[in-house]
């Protein structure tokens, strides 16, 4: 006696593109020497790697150099799905970069709200922030005239 057993779909996905968009510039995460008090937004792009049309969710957490969260964010995309080998772009919201030092990211991939498990996953560096230098107390300070007695 034959069964006919039919096995779930594995879901697959690929987190294909990570920038952290810095007061209008946009770099490859894991971003290097952004200058302080700069404002930042995470931008992460999922690619369906299924052969059908699917529903892409995203989760990250930011964490400043004090292990603070400092935005989190997750969603899922509307309505129409991403096609087979399509992307879907994912944005967050913006934060402040105040602290010097690593700032961290923990981002998770998942195709369809059903699944629980995430398809790809990033976690690491999001960027480093350096130190603002501080402006000299007599900036502009000059003399103009010398004058001897």
């Amino acid at each position: 006696m034959s069964k006919n057993v039919s096995l779930a779909e594995v879901l697959k996905g690929t987190i294909s593109k990570k920038q952290l968009e810095h007061d209008g510039t946009y770099a490859t995460i894991p971003v290097s020497n952004i200058p302080q008090d700069r404002r930042g937004l995470v931008h992460i792009w999922g690619r369906n790697d299924m052969s059908s049309a699917q529903r892409m969710g995203i989760i990250w957490v930011v964490k400043d150099p004090d292990g603070y969260t400092v935005e989190e964010h997750s969603e899922w995309e509307k309505w129409p799905y991403t096609g087979a080998g399509g992307e879907h772009h994912f944005i967050g919201g913006r934060f402040d970069l105040d602290k010097p030092g690593t700032w961290t990211i923990m981002v998770g991939l998942f195709i369809s709200p059903e699944g629980s498990i995430a398809v790809d996953a990033y976690g690491g560096v999001l960027c480093t922030i350096k130190a603002a230098v501080p402006e000299p107390e007599f900036r502009g300070f000059a003399v103009t005239e010398y004058v001897t007695r």
